[in-house]
């Protein structure tokens, strides 16, 4: 597949309604089996590393960066798409958005010492299947690029995360 410039740079500027955005937050689009295994994968090693470095104050943004831009670099090499032509600036306000709302969220959460710790992981986990989400809706049609992310929808996301992963012992205690 071979995405155009100008698909890039509508991609760009793209500015969607708040119901357009609110779609792609809660609509989960079947990955082909090769994109959901690569993004399981890093999904998993950056939760594994958010929950090992949660000790130290931004340690797993060190390494949780890295691996989205792997991520992105592998999806699109997965679809036959070159980097250059990639929309890098939506891809860098989710990853760099998404670290700084995750050190905000986990400075609050992170002074309780058990959840601390496993908040850190959830939201490693979320903004990785957040970015992969967006980035294979751009490929899959990147003439109606998804909408450009925003502070107050990643925190939104964290928030559903974490308020998910807290239902789910209540929901299976019951």
């Amino acid at each position: 597949m071979n995405v155009s410039v100008a698909a890039v740079r509508s991609a760009e500027r793209s500015v969607s309604s708040n119901a357009h955005r609110s779609e792609l937050l809660s609509y989960s689009p079947r990955m082909d089996h090769k994109t959901r295994k690569l993004t399981n994968r890093c999904s998993g090693i950056a939760a594994v590393a958010s929950f090992v470095a949660q000790p130290i104050p931004a340690a797993d943004e060190l390494i949780v960066v890295p691996i989205h831009y792997f991520l992105v670099t592998r999806m699109a090499k997965a679809r036959g798409v070159k980097k250059r032509n990639l929309p890098w600036k939506s891809i860098k306000k989710i990853i760099w958005y998404g670290a700084g709302a995750r050190l905000v969220f986990n400075f609050s959460l992170g002074l309780i010492p058990v959840f601390g710790a496993f908040s850190n992981s959830v939201t490693a986990i979320a903004l990785t299947e957040y970015l992969a989400q967006w980035l294979d809706t751009f490929l899959e049609h990147p003439d109606q690029p998804p909408p450009d992310v925003t502070m107050a929808s990643l925190k939104q996301i964290f928030q559903n995360a974490v308020k998910k992963k807290k239902s789910e012992p209540e929901a299976t205690a019951s």
